[in-house]
């Protein structure tokens, strides 16, 4: 046995076919399409907030069968609390409910302003990783079923 490089096209065919697998055993095959969240079909989006040309807030989301994920989500400081995070938090929403997503996620520091900001939104904290982040810091793992 030997370990190669894989192309991600070959990737992609590989983990398809046999995480289909892996779901339709785990679930059954009536419900293992509802439930799956794990593709390498990923789909990916990028949003910006713009305010008198500038960009002053990004975020960025991934899709997975049908459950999203909230990756990086920036406000420059100084437009902080102006409403370009609801802004962009809507839209990564009304995208994931497009795309049949049933749930979104995301991690967060909890002891940041963005943690009440999320849960004023409706998140929940679903686990803390205790010395996660550098070894010393919680992590919380937060989500909204849409």
């Amino acid at each position: 046995m030997e370990v190669k490089t894989l192309s991600k096209a070959g990737y992609k065919r590989f983990a398809d076919r046999e995480m289909e697998r892996f779901f339709e055993d785990f679930f059954g095959k009536e419900g293992h399409d509802y439930y799956l969240t794990y593709s390498a079909k990923e789909k990916r989006f990028r949003f910006r907030a713009v305010e008198g040309g500038k960009t002053i807030g990004v975020v960025s989301l991934s899709i997975s069968r049908n459950v999203a994920k909230l990756g990086a989500f920036i406000i420059t400081k100084n437009r902080r609390g102006a409403g370009a995070g609801s802004m962009l938090l809507e839209k990564c929403e009304e995208i994931a409910r497009k795309n049949k997503c049933k749930k979104i996620w995301l991690h967060t520091f909890p002891s940041i302003k963005a943690y009440g900001f999320y849960k004023s939104k409706g998140y929940v904290e679903e686990a803390r990783l205790e010395k996660h982040w550098a070894g010393k810091r919680p992590i919380s793992v937060m989500s909204k079923f849409l």
